[in-house]
């Protein structure tokens, strides 16, 4: 029995698409190890604040708290950079719930997964 020969271009064709449905899966994995880390400096940021340290919220917060905004077009996007931003609250200690769910508004975002206590269920984002 002698092995089966594609023509190149069948080949090549289904590569392409193996890569395009690789891309989509990892786009639908929610954060990855980077975006987490993105977050985390953002948010980084904003601890002195939400810790009660500074009387006003940093520049620097709300330029990240933007960015990390950006980054969660979809909902396992969502909860992902949220557990990532959880994880850098609890990490700060002492939290003034009512600075860390007064952050978008005083950075002017609309921003509906940014943790607001260190118990936060980031499981319940839509």
């Amino acid at each position: 029995m002698s092995p089966v020969r594609h023509s190149p271009a069948v080949v090549a064709v289904a590569l392409i698409l193996a890569v395009l449905a690789a891309g989509r899966r990892g786009a639908e994995a929610g954060a990855d190890k980077s975006d987490c880390s993105v977050a985390q400096t953002a948010f980084s940021e904003c601890t002195g604040y939400v810790a009660g340290l500074d009387d006003e919220v940093p520049p620097q917060c709300c330029q990240g708290l933007g960015d990390v905004k950006d980054m969660a077009p979809g909902a396992d996007q969502r909860r992902d950079l949220c557990a990532c931003i959880l994880s850098e609250m609890l990490a700060a200690g002492n939290v003034d719930s009512g600075r860390a769910a007064g952050l978008p508004s005083a950075c002017g975002l609309s921003f509906g997964f940014l943790p607001t206590s260190p118990d936060f269920d980031c499981s319940q984002i839509p």
